[in-house]
């Protein structure tokens, strides 16, 4: 939407809006100015007030914006009132954050990528199965076939997942440690040891009978953007649930835990 300078002051608030749904979060307040036309002392008072009304939000990391929650909550309102999918769901935590968002589902003991940042993908697909300890997703992995693993019933998806760890160096006193720090934070927390410092995260996807069966997860610059995602992915994760209708797995346990 081009030409807004000409336009009311509603107008040109519902162009802000546009472009920013539009650009996502790395477009600045000088270059919504400068797509829109606006002046750049007009724009920053517009942007400003959508911001302070929370129909914006700055991004944490980047010099832009994401939509607010009174975006989404106007969307809701207009909606039809019928059950979300599994990429709507997915699509909105990534307009939402404005970081990578990945989705994946444990199946026999593997992870399956089911739905792959289209705009920012994983680094390696082979290092998020292989080296269960490195990444967010494979640390949640580890969570759902917490210790003892004789209590599992689906031994072949256990083999597995022992398989796995053992290969890529994890101990079993390691693979205790970690489900027990994913089970008390109530997510996945990995960085990457390069000097880019990248990190992901990711919370658990879990049936009704609380059996974890996938993981929701992004991918962003450092540590901290990465834990300031944990809400919004929860959130997510919630709604997933319905989305999948994940029936009751055999090889998942309700209430596990990592003694």
């Amino acid at each position: 939407m081009s030409g807004a300078g000409s336009g009311s002051s509603v107008g040109q608030a519902l162009a802000v809006l546009e472009e920013v749904a539009r650009s996502g979060p790395t477009l600045s307040a000088n270059g919504i100015a400068r797509a829109l036309g606006l002046p750049r002392a007009s724009a920053y008072r517009l942007i400003n007030s959508l911001v302070s009304e929370e129909y914006l939000l700055r991004h944490p990391t980047l010099d832009g914006f994401s939509l607010g929650v009174r975006v989404v909550e106007l969307a809701h309102l207009v909606a039809p009132t019928r059950p979300l999918s599994t990429a709507e769901v997915v699509a909105g935590v990534r307009a939402e954050t404005g970081v990578a968002v990945h989705l994946a589902r444990y199946q026999r003991g593997r992870v399956v990528i089911v739905d792959e940042d289209p705009g920012r993908p994983l680094r390696s697909l082979d290092r998020t199965r292989q080296q269960l300890a490195s990444t967010a997703i494979g640390r949640v992995l580890l969570a759902a076939y917490a210790p003892p693993l004789a209590a599992y019933p689906d031994q072949d998806a256990v083999a597995t997942v022992v398989q796995t760890a053992r290969a890529s160096g994890i101990t079993p006193q390691e693979h205790r440690e970690i489900a027990a720090e994913v089970f008390a934070l109530g997510y996945a927390l990995a960085v990457d040891p390069s000097e880019e410092q990248r990190a992901c995260v990711a919370v658990p996807l879990r049936t009704a009978e609380g059996r974890i069966v996938g993981a929701l997860a992004a991918a962003a610059a450092g540590p901290s953007e990465a834990a300031a995602q944990v809400g919004a992915l929860t959130g997510a994760a919630r709604r997933l649930a319905d989305a999948l209708s994940i029936p009751a797995a055999a090889d998942d346990r309700a209430g596990a835990s990592a003694t």
